[in-house]
This record gives C-alpha cells, sequence and structure tokens, in this order.
C-alpha cells in the first residue's frame, strides 16, 4: 500500500511540474504576443534552454519580483498566480513525499 501511495504521490510531483512548463510557457508567450518590447529585452526568453544562455534565469527573476504588474495584464497576473500555486503545491508534495520517506527508513 506505501508503494503504491508512494508511487502516486511521485507521479503527481511530476504532474505539477509539467504544469509549472505549462504555465511559464503560456505567460511568455502572452509577454511575447502582448509586450514583446520586454519580451524581447529579456532575451526572448522560452522552455528550449542553452548552457550559458541568461534569458530563462532572468525571465524566472522577473515573473518572481513581480516586475509584470506595472504592465497591467490581467492574463500575465492570472498565470503568474498559476505559477506560484503550482510551486507551492509541488513544495509541499516534495516536503511528504521526503518525510514519508524518513518515516518508512526508521521504521526499518
Amino acid at each position: 500500500m506505501e508503494n503504491i501511495l508512494f508511487l502516486g504521490f511521485t507521479l503527481f510531483f511530476f504532474t505539477l511540474m509539467f504544469m509549472h512548463i505549462y504555465f511559464t510557457n503560456a505567460f511568455f508567450t502572452q509577454l511575447k504576443k502582448e509586450h514583446s518590447d520586454i519580451w524581447k529585452e529579456l532575451g526572448e526568453p522560452r522552455w528550449k534552454i542553452h548552457f550559458g544562455d541568461d534569458s530563462f534565469k532572468n525571465s524566472m527573476k522577473y515573473i518572481r519580483q513581480k516586475k509584470f504588474t506595472e504592465l497591467q495584464d490581467s492574463l500575465l497576473e492570472e498565470y503568474h498566480k498559476k505559477i506560484k500555486r503550482v510551486e507551492y503545491a509541488a513544495l509541499a508534495l516534495a516536503l511528504v513525499i521526503i518525510a514519508a520517506t524518513i518515516v518508512d527508513v526508521l521504521q526499518g
């Protein structure tokens, strides 16, 4: 039973990670579509990450620091809320998985 729960939690965690990718990509797409000057200033961010390319890292800072609020784009704000919800859920789930693993190891 524990293995099934662990597998379920792990699959849900990966689902959350894919949701994060989806919403972040949607954020970038909206930024490109409606605010192309900012998108270009950020280095034309996308999910295809290359070593030495800081555009993704800088774009994530832009999102986390909520610098987009000055654009007054309700869609960007909605995507930001969804990104944050997914991040918090993934963090909570990861803590549950780690705690369950520790309890299982201690019980032997």
